[in-house]
């Protein structure tokens, strides 16, 4: 696992590694490119997997990286509810598109007199109608109009309810809001420089901007493409026109990782300060309890700076939702 920072005459020119067996090694080259994706595994309920985690933002905190639009994290409104579970399976939106209907705990229309599209709202009013629905015993969606049909239609959906004791057929499916995408990251430009020379992003750990505050559906996929491209054909470029770096490198290490208990705290913090739904007086508690813990774990270092950014734009705008929003 990489964990620090090879740097030159302040440039980027490789990585220091821990092996399985907790040895140490580095990789010495040209350039130094994240791709490590979000941070969807800091938070209590995600749709990533777990090690989506953040570490990338860590390395680049630690070499002094400058980031950008850290507090625009856009929340999945129909995660498949399962207690227990940190990595959630998606119930797809287009669900909706068929027809279904989302549910509070009385089984009344959640979405009714919320948004003229009720059921087919942008996402980041679904979620925060479902979070707050689950605030108040829960939500569920309601497909069985689909009947026999739905196993053809949805078969992953199909599967993974089934496979949590849940017969959408016959049943409601009980979903929550996950975290999904972080439009924020590593600030990049379009051929994916960061801040410091040597080292590159792309992907979700990158922010370049083209996502804004609230991302449209699958355009990561398009960004991760076109970036990519542009920054391995930048690369190319270069390669024989710059000479490795001589002399002895200077390492800049994160810090080490949470313990498992600590950072299963520190999900349930974020998730309730950074969730679709934000208060000042909550992130103020959780930047305190996260200041507290950065010197544990790398994990609350990142947060750290996720809250401080959430707590500073004190206007809502797109995914970032201020319940005590002071009017821009």
């Amino acid at each position: 696992e990489v964990d620090g920072m090879l740097l030159h005459d302040d440039r980027v020119c490789g990585v220091e590694f821990v092996d399985a067996e907790g040895r140490r090694g580095r990789v010495h080259g040209r350039a130094v490119v994240l791709a490590t994706g979000g941070i969807g595994g800091l938070f209590a309920r995600t749709s990533n997997p777990a090690d989506a985690d953040g570490s990338g933002l860590a390395l680049a905190l630690a070499a002094g990286a400058r980031m950008r639009d850290l507090e625009f994290v856009q929340f999945h409104p129909t995660a498949l509810a399962v207690p227990g579970l940190h990595s959630l399976p998606l119930v797809t939106e287009a669900l909706r598109g068929a027809g279904a209907r989302l549910l509070d705990a009385d089984a009344q229309p959640l979405m009714d007199g919320v948004h003229p599209l009720a059921d087919l709202a942008p996402r980041d009013i679904v979620a925060r109608r479902v979070w707050q629905a689950g605030e108040d015993g829960g939500a569920w969606l309601d497909a069985r109009h689909l009947g026999a049909d739905f196993r053809q239609q949805f078969p992953t959906v199909f599967q993974a309810c089934m496979a949590h004791g849940i017969d959408p057929r016959l049943q409601p499916i009980p979903v929550t809001p996950a975290a999904h995408f972080h439009m924020g990251g590593i600030a990049v430009d379009a051929n994916g420089n960061t801040s410091l020379p040597g080292l590159h992003a792309v992907g979700e750990v990158a922010c370049n901007g083209v996502h804004g505050a609230n991302r449209l559906a699958s355009n990561s996929l398009l960004e991760g493409v076109v970036f990519g491209r542009r920054l391995g054909s930048a690369l190319r470029e270069q390669a024989d026109a710059r000479a490795m770096a001589r002399g002895k490198p200077r390492v800049l290490r994160r810090s080490v990782a949470l313990p498992h208990a600590q950072l299963t705290a520190l999900r349930a913090l974020m998730s309730r300060a950074m969730g679709p739904l934000r208060h000042g007086v909550d992130l103020r508690a959780a930047l305190a309890a996260c200041s507290e813990w950065a010197e544990s774990g790398w994990q609350a270092r990142v947060a750290e700076v996720l809250l401080a950014a959430a707590l500073s734009r004190t206007h809502s705008l797109g995914a970032h939702c201020r319940m005590d929003a002071i009017p821009a």
